[in-house]
């Protein structure tokens, strides 16, 4: 709760900029109406990929994993929520709780995949393959995101000024936030890579493995939140005028289809029928 409401703060922060009715129709006027067809495909397909990966947590248990579908449910309302937008332009709370369930849900993403590097690491291969140890990955990087996140925020704080130089150090800080945020993720991808060459190095074909599914798996979800989190960076450092912040059709095609693949994978390959008994390594290895 105390996300949603910092979240909240953040993106009010961001539109105050927009004191007036005035302004804030001048300030509609230089993007695009949102596409109410686009938005209830959208919201229909992430509901559905939802139904399919609550029965895939209930059914096999994992409760480890409800923060991937209970993320989707989310994203499905914001563009449930966004469907309304054409029709009600001048509407801040629309906005804002659209704004908030699309851009904040995909952190339920990113987290499903720290934990399941951790229990994959630690239940399939051996934690020695792991530069930081795979019980703490979640911690670790669910810290970092939500410290970028405070930067993003910090930037939007201080973008409320209307002195132009504050203005633009403002919108810096927000970049670097986002920047960071990318790089963080791609060092998670980097961590994992690494596992797969110590895997690779002793010898273990994960295609020989009950856990083998998991492994390309996880690395093309991850590929595909990655391409999200590079595009949210170009958009920003864009600018409001951008060509990619004034086209929706970019925001679907590089922001919500990466990430409705990258979780619409664990569909079929739920990672409960994977996570086995740890491989039997090299005797120096375990």
């Amino acid at each position: 709760m105390a996300a949603v409401r910092t979240s909240a703060q953040f993106v009010s922060t961001w539109h105050s900029r927009c004191c007036s009715r005035q302004q804030w129709r001048d300030h509609r006027a230089n993007h695009y109406s949102p596409s109410q067809v686009a938005a209830a495909v959208a919201g229909a397909l992430y509901l559905l990929c939802s139904a399919c990966l609550f029965a895939r947590t209930f059914s096999n248990r994992a409760w480890w994993g409800l923060c991937l579908p209970i993320g989707s449910t989310s994203i499905a309302i914001g563009f449930f929520i966004r469907i309304a937008l054409p029709k009600n332009p001048n509407s801040l709370i629309i906005f804002i709780l659209q704004q908030l369930l699309i851009l904040l849900s995909p952190a339920a993403f990113l987290a499903f995949n720290y934990i399941l590097y951790g229990r994959f690491v630690a239940n399939c291969v051996s934690p020695s393959y792991s530069w930081v140890p795979p019980r703490k990955v979640a911690t670790w990087f669910v810290t970092s995101d939500i410290t970028t996140f405070l930067i993003q925020m910090a930037g939007g704080g201080i973008q409320t000024s209307k002195n132009t130089s504050t203005d633009t150090l403002g919108a810096n800080v927000m970049l670097a936030g986002l920047a960071l945020q990318a790089v963080s993720f791609a060092l998670f991808i980097l961590l994992f890579l690494h596992v797969c060459w110590r895997i690779r190095a002793d010898g273990i074909s994960p295609s020989r493995e009950a856990w083998g599914p998991l492994v390309p798996t996880l690395l093309f979800s991850s590929a595909m939140f990655m391409v999200r989190c590079v595009y949210r960076t170009v958009e920003l450092a864009q600018g409001s005028g951008g060509y990619l912040m004034t086209h929706e059709l970019w925001f679907y095609v590089l922001d919500t289809l990466p990430l409705f693949i990258g979780i619409s994978v664990y569909v079929p390959f739920w990672p409960s029928k994977y996570i086995v008994a740890r491989t039997d390594l090299p005797t120096s290895k375990i």
